[in-house]
């Protein structure tokens, strides 16, 4: 990702900074994987910039390493490719004969790990939870009808749970440790 201001004098100066870098390494951006995003720029302007580019414009939200990046809050449907990967995995597991233990293995290690990851960035909508939810449900179950309420399952096993962690706890969770290494300055490069 490169980042500049919204002029043709900006977009030359990087333009040739890209073209110093192929000469120097023989290594060149592939135009037609590149994208310029960009908010308020007039039109012109911006037609300016990508006859100098060859480049295509972006539209929000941008996926960057799997995740959508936007300037405002995400949408329910935004989140659909985090539901549509857990969804796809389970078809695949259910069509071999699992005990109930190994189920419950695949939703700990798997399944929350694919959610870990967004929930380290955004705070996951009620109704995006709940989708999940349903899936590991039905899924630890085997479709049938649950013995005991999800919300007994997301208890710690000390008491009497199954130690799922709650989604929407656990997003709490990350996001009050994002706020306590900002708030002691902690040593990595995103804080600083």
């Amino acid at each position: 990702m490169l980042f500049s201001r919204g002029d043709l004098l900006s977009i030359h100066i990087l333009m040739e900074c890209l073209q110093e870098f192929k000469d120097v390494s023989s290594l060149a951006g592939n135009t037609s994987k590149s994208s310029i995003f960009t908010r308020e720029i007039e039109n012109n302007e911006f037609h300016g910039i990508l006859a100098r580019t060859d480049f295509d414009r972006g539209g929000m939200p941008v996926w960057y390493l799997g995740i959508p990046l936007a300037v405002q809050r995400l949408s329910v449907s935004d989140y659909s490719p985090l539901v549509d990967q857990i969804a796809n995995c389970i078809p695949k597991w259910a069509a071999k004969s699992l005990s109930f233990a190994g189920r419950l293995e695949l939703i700990y290690s798997v399944i929350q790990g694919v959610e870990c990851f967004w929930l380290q960035i955004f705070p996951l909508p009620a109704a995006v939870v709940e989708k999940i939810h349903r899936l590991c449900r039905n899924f630890l179950w085997n479709s049938r009808r649950a013995l005991v309420a999800w919300e007994e399952i997301c208890h710690p096993k000390e008491e009497g749970g199954l130690g799922i962690r709650h989604i929407q706890s656990w997003n709490v969770a990350l996001f009050a440790r994002i706020l306590w290494n900002i708030h002691r300055k902690a040593d990595t490069l995103w804080v600083q």
